[in-house]
């Protein structure tokens, strides 16, 4: 599927592929819309702070090596999916896997945390690298993650607070409780072109069944597409201001990260080797591969890394 921008900056579609099973007329109708409801949430916490704005991009949870990021396993599973999808010639094992690949989507954690951290910028508030703790643990028992209904929740509060409803637009429209939770726990079953629920007793339509799959596709790659886009804005290393309130120098700056094909890769500070040894404090948020690693190792200073193609290409 193609799309395009028209005169106001609005996406559409510029080719319709037909109604194979991962892009049916569902999918085609709400991807541009999902692109331009949440490009407006990427493009209004971009303008309150960039810093901010680059953090939510590069989603660093922790010190953590290679290796460690679930959305990316996330990314490249979805993506293998569909393609397998595509190839399944039987009608009933083709919805079974379409049916895993909601579930997976709806479920995945990081896209509600990078939503929720973005309308916080955009209403002046900070990264946070844990936007949805676990809820009602004690100090012998952790507690439960939050469900994807109170982390949507949440997000629809969030969006109404910043004047941007429209984020919430595309989530309610791809969440089903009863059908997440007959996913995950075999509860369901087909009966010619109905899928039908045990518990509760629910009969959708093969239409109802294709719109929620589907929209939840539209969902999923709208976000990584403009993820993906954004971080690619940034060719060239660059200086931008910090935080407020987060440095006591007057004189630093943040160092914009780049990575040849892949854009920003990490935020840093612009200290020179001679700043550094004289007593200023050097920072580095980064999501590095093996091979940038130890390039930053050999020279601090670096902003600007080359593409990997082999080795130490994993981030």
């Amino acid at each position: 599927m193609k799309m395009a921008r028209d005169i106001d900056g609005r996406w559409y579609e510029i080719e319709k592929l037909g109604d194979t099973k991962s892009e049916n007329a569902s999918f085609r109708e709400a991807l541009p819309r999902y692109l331009n409801a949440f490009e407006i949430l990427f493009a209004a916490a971009a303008e309150r702070s960039e810093f901010g704005f680059i953090e939510c991009l590069l989603r660093v949870r922790g010190l953590q090596d290679a290796g460690w990021d679930p959305y990316e396993t996330t990314l490249r599973a979805i993506d293998a999916l569909v393609k397998v999808h595509e190839t399944i010639q039987e009608p009933e094992p083709a919805r079974h896997l379409h049916l895993w690949i909601y579930g997976h989507i709806v479920e995945a954690s990081e896209p509600y945390e990078l939503l929720a951290n973005l309308l916080d910028v955009a209403n002046g508030g900070r990264f946070r690298v844990n936007r949805f703790p676990r809820v009602g643990g004690s100090a012998t028992r952790p507690g439960r993650p939050p469900s994807p209904a109170e982390k949507i929740d949440e997000i629809v509060a969030a969006s109404r607070a910043v004047g941007l409803p429209q984020v919430a637009g595309p989530l309610n429209e791809i969440w089903d409780r009863e059908l997440r939770n007959a996913v995950f726990h075999a509860d369901y079953s087909f009966h010619g072109a109905e899928l039908r629920l045990l518990d509760p007793l629910r009969v959708y339509s093969l239409e109802e069944e294709l719109r929620l799959v589907n929209r939840a596709l539209a969902y999923h790659q709208s976000l990584q597409a403009l993820n993906e886009g954004f971080r690619a804005r940034y060719t060239e290393p660059i200086q931008i201001p910090m935080p407020a309130g987060s440095s006591h120098d007057p004189e630093e700056l943040a160092t914009v990260m780049v990575k040849d094909g892949r854009g920003v890769i990490g935020l840093k500070d612009s200290w020179t080797r001679e700043q550094i040894a004289a007593g200023k404090v050097p920072f580095c948020i980064a999501r590095f591969t093996r091979g940038d690693e130890r390039l930053h190792l050999q020279d601090p200073t670096r902003a600007h890394f080359p593409a990997e193609t082999t080795e130490g290409s994993q981030p």
